[in-house]
């Protein structure tokens, strides 16, 4: 068979060189892939958390994109397995293990702990796509027929898979060296002082070595050989839609029996509903919520996984944007990728409460000042209408209207009278923060008060939803979520740091994006940039005059605070130079009441 042929090429080959270097493996005669492998481990290794979050997100985008050749369409998300992140089939969610790459067997590089990985979550989405839905609604009577049903099932899947894309066959063989062959111990039959029970789990472990074993494990218990050759005549067939038609339940009833034939026979009834089954309890799926014994999915630390997530999983957009450097500089030198856009939550530190706190302090007196401008806009007015004919007793009018029935009075509430506005404040968290603003401050801390400003006298304002975003170019375009509806802990505008370059086209247009898709419909949108500086020459500088004038043009109402010797030349719709608290908290105070008060 074309499996057997390519063993020896998978064995000494890695199949992921090419997703983690851009090389194939027809070039890797040197070694080349082995500096990456290196610098991958010591990435791993360090202690700097960024540099961990950055290796292993680079390994998930070289797994996902196999995922996405192979099962594409399903959409399969996938990341590594914490005690908030499982496989869960029905959301097309994959957790990985992360065991290889902190637990490396002897001589396994990176590319090959990426082959592993990835043929756990080709195994994953396989089931996904091709188990039926009792495979992972239904549980066995009893944990011998439990391992069983898992065997059939994972050859099934497997064998399915290899049929429809064959050259990713070997991801399969990869996974099943490291999991069943590396350390067999795990997996062999430990001795049982009942005879019976003993009995059985031989069996039972001597079938799974036979059928998951790259090592073409020969059992001494000859009922399991034959077993085994029967399960490969049912599922070890070159047609893959009438392997597809195959019952999983029904050959895995027939392995039992055939199995334990000349024993007592368990009972094997199934039952709803169950957690999903696995080898010997091992969590190589989902769990069912709030089921602590799962604990042993913990093999990511909370923090880690976390920031893993913020960098691919928590919302990750890839960006229609020009190249970085203007065109026609060098027409020889290939144009770099376009940056990646990324959406995520920072991670609250120990100092983030005392610098918000410290930042709120600062602002508080014109919060005050702001909100009282504002106070009219939450002022409930009640109107009285008198001289009705019905309605509440006007017990002022009785006395001077014996004789007629209009001595009542009707009373109208109004709550408010505010237009609606989402407001996105975009703040510029690039290098040139550092530097000082006056009064004494940072610009970065100046823009964190700001900040702290908008939200505090906002606050009260019922009619208005914010959405705060820290925005840099840092290996990938960085927009960080300080505050938004879902999100209302204000704390993390302490988090704001000052590093990387300015992509404020890039930023525009994407937070834009986000506040319109989870705005409110038929609301009036305000833009608010918080800026230093100019943004990234070339097309960066373009996409904000592009951006800007689209907005103007969807109805959307633009600011700008500028901040140390920013040039008011990118076409925003109303300005407002840093001079001091007292006039930029006035100028801001009187837009957002006019914008309040439009009709």
């Amino acid at each position: 068979m074309q499996y057997e042929h390519n063993v020896e090429l998978w064995r000494n080959k890695s199949l992921s060189d090419f997703w983690l270097t851009g090389r194939g493996l027809d070039n890797d005669k040197k070694g080349k892939g082995q500096t990456y492998a290196m610098f991958s481990h010591k990435l791993l290794g360090s202690e700097d958390m960024d540099a961990q979050a950055m290796a292993m997100t680079a390994i998930l985008g070289a797994v996902s994109r196999v995922i996405d050749i192979v099962h594409g369409k399903n959409k399969f998300t996938v990341n590594f397995s914490s005690k908030e992140s499982r496989t869960d089939f029905a959301a097309k969610k994959i957790a990985l293990s992360g065991e290889p790459l902190f637990n490396p067997p002897p001589g396994y590089m990176m590319p090959d702990i990426v082959d592993v990985l990835t043929g756990m979550a080709l195994h994953e989405a396989a089931h996904a796509q091709f188990s039926k839905t009792e495979y992972y609604t239904e549980m066995p009577g009893n944990s011998f027929m439990a391992v069983i049903r898992n065997v059939v099932e994972d050859v099934y899947i497997e064998q399915l898979t290899s049929l429809y894309y064959p050259g990713y066959a070997g991801y399969f063989w990869k996974y099943r060296r490291y999991e069943f062959d590396l350390d067999r111990t795990k997996w062999e039959h430990q001795p049982r002082k009942n005879l019976m029970e003993n009995e059985l789990n031989l069996r039972t472990t001597e079938f799974l070595l036979v059928m998951r074993s790259t090592g073409n494990y020969v059992s001494k218990i000859a009922r399991v050989n034959q077993v085994a050759d029967l399960l490969k005549k049912y599922i070890y067939i070159d047609n893959p839609a009438r392997l597809e038609k195959l019952n999983t339940r029904t050959v895995a009833k027939r392995i039992y029996e055939e199995l334990f034939g000349n024993l007592i026979q368990h009972d094997i009834a199934y039952s709803l509903p169950s957690s999903l089954l696995d080898y010997n309890n091992k969590g190589k799926h989902q769990a069912e919520p709030g089921n602590s014994n799962n604990s042993n999915k913990t093999n990511i630390p909370s923090d880690l996984q976390n920031l893993i997530q913020n960098m691919r999983q928590e919302q990750l957009q890839v960006a229609n944007m020009s190249e970085l450097m203007e065109a026609g500089l060098d027409p020889d030198y290939p144009p770099p990728p376009p940056p990646m856009v990324v959406f995520r939550r920072p991670l609250l530190d120990e100092g983030a409460v005392e610098r918000y706190e410290q930042a709120r302090s600062v602002v508080k007196p014109f919060v005050i000042r702001l909100r009282n401008r504002l106070s009219w806009a939450n002022t409930r007015q009640i109107i009285n209408q008198y001289q009705l004919p019905s309605g509440e007793l006007d017990e002022d009018s009785l006395y001077q209207a014996s004789f007629s029935n209009r001595i009542f009075r009707r009373t109208e509430v109004i709550d408010t009278r505010t237009r609606d506005l989402d407001i996105c404040l975009l703040v510029d968290t690039s290098a040139s923060m550092v530097y000082p603003a006056g009064e004494g401050i940072s610009r970065v801390q100046l823009a964190r008060n700001l900040a702290a400003l908008f939200l505090e006298a906002l606050e009260p304002v019922k009619s208005v939803k914010t959405w705060v975003f820290g925005f840099n170019l840092k290996g990938a375009v960085n927009l960080y979520e300080l505050y938004s509806p879902s999100l209302s802990n204000k704390v993390r505008l302490g988090v704001t740091g000052a590093e990387g370059t300015t992509p404020e086209g890039t930023a525009v247009k994407y937070a834009a994006l986000r506040m319109m898709s989870e705005g409110r419909p038929f609301v009036q949108k305000v833009l608010i940039v918080i800026a230093d500086g100019n943004p990234n020459p070339g097309p960066e500088t373009r996409l904000v005059k592009e951006q800007v004038k689209r907005l103007k043009a969807l109805g959307c109402k633009t600011i700008s605070i500028l901040l140390g010797d920013r040039p008011p030349e990118y076409g925003y719709e109303n300005i407002i130079p840093w001079t001091d608290y007292f006039s930029v908290t006035t100028e801001f105070g009187r837009l957002l009441k006019k914008l309040v008060e439009e009709n």
